[in-house]
């Protein structure tokens, strides 16, 4: 069953990575939506720590306990990744090495969370995300 989830990642990863670079350029009303074929385009807040977390839960296999410590890490990487992206005084380029770098410190926190199998499992997902929003970008150019 979680096999059925493997491609949705990286196309949540880049849907989200987009929307949150997005509202960086182009300061629009919050009712504009992905389009609708995406796989956030069903799920509107699938960038909130909640959702972020059932993803994490139904990729990973979380247990409870994993559940409750990730919870509170993800709300505050959301907070501070909102944070970064209301600061008007930062540049395009200063916001986006800054949640380069917030993302990256709550990256070592999440793997604190999780065992060597769910670490690995989640590089992996990174990576093939990272690929796929290589090749997006490279058709876009």
């Amino acid at each position: 069953m979680t096999k059925s989830y493997w491609p949705i990642l990286p196309i949540l990863v880049v849907l989200t990575a987009g929307l949150l670079f997005a509202g960086q350029s182009y300061p629009a009303p919050q009712t504009s939506a992905p389009p609708q074929g995406s796989a956030m385009g069903s799920h509107p807040d699938a960038s909130s720590p909640e959702a972020h977390l059932q993803m994490l839960s139904q990729m990973l296999n979380l247990t409870p306990a994993q559940k409750v410590k990730l919870k509170p890490i993800l709300e505050d990487q959301a907070e501070q990744m909102k944070a970064v992206r209301n600061d008007t005084s930062l540049s395009q380029e200063q916001q986006k090495a800054k949640m380069k770098a917030v993302h990256e410190s709550f990256h070592d926190q999440i793997n604190a969370v999780l065992t060597p199998e769910q670490q690995a499992k989640l590089k992996q997902m990174k990576q093939e995300s990272m690929e796929k929003h290589k090749g997006m970008k490279e058709d876009h150019q």
